[in-house]
């Protein structure tokens, strides 16, 4: 329960902290994204919880790793390993979460990072990819087919 408790701390701190640690981090709106994924020329990762995927989905496009489980750097690690000269596109619910991760990941050493501005719901930084009709598949249905990157 402590390390619950601990976990919810710290995302409320990269909640209020994320925009000025990694101003150096790409940005890119949802819908650049999509498409960029669709080209190979990305890949997109959705890091909320498996409640908020079953909540709203997820994009059609999106690899999923719950940023919260205790192996999620080995999943994005896997996802570098397999796609060493892509970036790796990281989305949530409004892009608080996936602004902190791409800044904490940079340091960590990874590169070729982006965050997804708005992310599934929407923000002041953009009104996100449900709101802008982008499609979305259940967190259990197949992802796009042209996407050929295995879900770790």
């Amino acid at each position: 329960m402590q390390k619950i408790f601990k976990l919810f701390q710290v995302l409320a701190v990269m909640i209020f902290a994320g925009t000025a640690a990694n101003a150096e981090i790409a940005k890119m709106t949802p819908d650049v994204a999509r498409e960029a994924a669709l080209a190979g020329e990305l890949v997109l990762i959705d890091i909320r919880r498996p409640e908020e995927w079953a909540e709203t989905g997820v994009p059609d496009v999106a690899l999923l790793a719950d940023m919260t489980s205790r192996d999620f750097l080995a999943k994005i690690t896997a996802i570098r390993l397999e796609n060493p000269d892509i970036p790796l596109a990281f989305s949530c619910r409004t892009g608080n979460r996936s602004n902190y991760l791409t800044g904490e990941l940079e340091k960590l050493g990874y590169s070729g990072l982006i965050d997804v501005v708005g992310g599934m719901s929407g923000s002041r930084a953009d009104r996100g990819w449900a709101k802008r009709g982008l499609p979305i598949r259940p967190a259990a249905g197949a992802i796009h087919p042209v996407i050929t990157v295995t879900q770790p």
